[in-house]
């Protein structure tokens, strides 16, 4: 009832009989305390609240496996360098070993040599010797064999010189090879360690990737994962010329050495076309990630191989080749059944792994595949652990997509 309407009724009322008043007083008095009550309490939709706790235990569920899988490639870095070290010491071992025959043969030659000269002076100045009929006068011979004598001698000194340096070269030889050996015993128990830490970390690894899995089915049992954001995969909508012409209005700093903005660009197009990935989105990433392509070293757009841990990331050799991973790396977390054998080129060898096997392997088994469809599902550990992630790469596209509206 309006305001003008209730004042007419009260105006009236002294007019109208006594019980007419009665029902009139009485609806008023109901009317008031309906306009005075507090407003119901919105009621929650049951499925919408399974829905969002099943977006929040996914969310939860592959953070936890992104950091089992960051704690498994650090132990399997240790393992590495462990195994490294041990063959490094096992290998100066096998050197060592190898100097040891050599040394005891030459410590025997040159005994055999001492005891020869011992003999051959003992048979030239013994009790038998001619020497000891020769006159007491020094004779033109006499002093020939005494210089010889002298010869001998100092030939000897050398020859027992080189004889206590090689015994003593073969004994700090042992004793270096004895530490040796005690290092390795420490390595390999090093790597003993490691290796239980690894077969620990593994197991715990792929227990997360199981719950992330199960609450991603749960998720998709539920409708939880509709359409909700812009899709990973798809056609590129942005021109190479209208990302370069939004990037133009920004003011950043290009830094990406044999390089322009023009040729990224179109290298993003590329790249998203051959492979269904939104090219334009991934250019949006690249600026997030590198400030505008200010920071982007070794062609790495995108933050790969980076952590909160790491001092460096993935070094590719041309732009081309980091987009190209960043692309196909996408691929990978939107579509849960992309193969290798689908993709237009080979798993990149600058992130999959060097040896084509490996690479082919690596992106066929990636543990996070089809984790991450569209962009909103992107951060909390899927690409990034920011949970701002996703809205700091779709605030960007959007400005992008603003620019292309009013300028064609």
């Amino acid at each position: 009832m309006g305001l003008l309407s209730l004042w007419l009724v009260l105006r009236n009322l002294g007019a109208m009989p006594r019980s007419t008043r009665r029902f009139v007083a009485l609806a008023l008095g109901i009317l008031a305390f309906v306009a005075t009550a507090p407003p119901a309490t919105a009621q929650v939709d049951p499925f919408d609240q399974q829905i969002s706790e099943a977006e929040v235990e996914v969310q939860a569920a592959q953070a936890a496996a992104h950091e089992a899988a960051a704690r498994l490639a650090l132990a399997q870095e240790r393992l590495t360098a462990v195994e490294i070290q041990i063959a490094a010491v096992q290998t100066h071992i096998a050197e060592l070993e190898a100097q040891i025959p050599a040394l005891r043969a030459e410590v025997k030659r040159l005994r055999v040599m001492v005891r020869e000269r011992a003999a051959s002076l003992y048979k030239g100045t013994g009790p038998n010797s001619k020497f000891n009929a020769l006159p007491l006068n020094p004779t033109l011979e006499a002093l020939r064999r005494q210089r010889l004598t002298e010869a001998a001698a100092k030939q000897d000194d050398t020859t027992m010189d080189q004889l206590e340096e090689t015994a003593a070269q073969l004994e700090a030889t042992k004793k270096e090879l004895a530490g040796q050996q005690e290092q390795l015993a420490v390595e390999q128990a090093a790597l003993a360690q490691v290796e239980s830490e690894l077969l620990a970390q593994q197991a715990e690894f792929d227990r997360r990737v199981a719950v992330a899995n199960a609450a991603l089915e749960r998720a998709r049992a539920l409708g939880a994962l509709r359409a909700r954001g812009e899709p990973v995969m798809g056609p590129t909508i942005l021109t190479a010329a209208q990302m370069v012409g939004w990037w133009h209005t920004r003011n950043y700093d290009f830094r990406v050495p044999g390089s322009t903005i023009d040729q990224l660009a179109q290298l993003f197009v590329e790249e998203g076309q051959a492979e269904q990935v939104r090219g334009d989105l991934a250019f949006a990433q690249a600026i997030v990630e590198t400030g505008g392509f200010r920071a982007s070293p070794n062609n790495n757009f995108a933050g790969m191989g980076w952590c909160d841990s790491c001092s460096t990331g993935r070094r590719f050799p041309t732009a081309r080749d980091g987009i190209r991973a960043q692309i196909q790396h996408l691929k990978n977390y939107a579509d849960r059944f992309s193969l290798s054998s689908g993709l237009a080129h080979p798993p990149s060898p600058y992130w999959y792994g060097a040896n084509p096997a490996t690479a082919v392997r690596n992106f066929n088994t990636f543990f996070a595949k089809g984790w991450a469809p569209t962009w909103s599902d992107m951060g909390h550990g899927n690409w990034a652990t920011s949970t701002r992630y996703s809205s700091s790469v779709l605030n960007v596209y959007a400005s992008m997509v603003a620019y292309a509206q009013t300028h064609g």
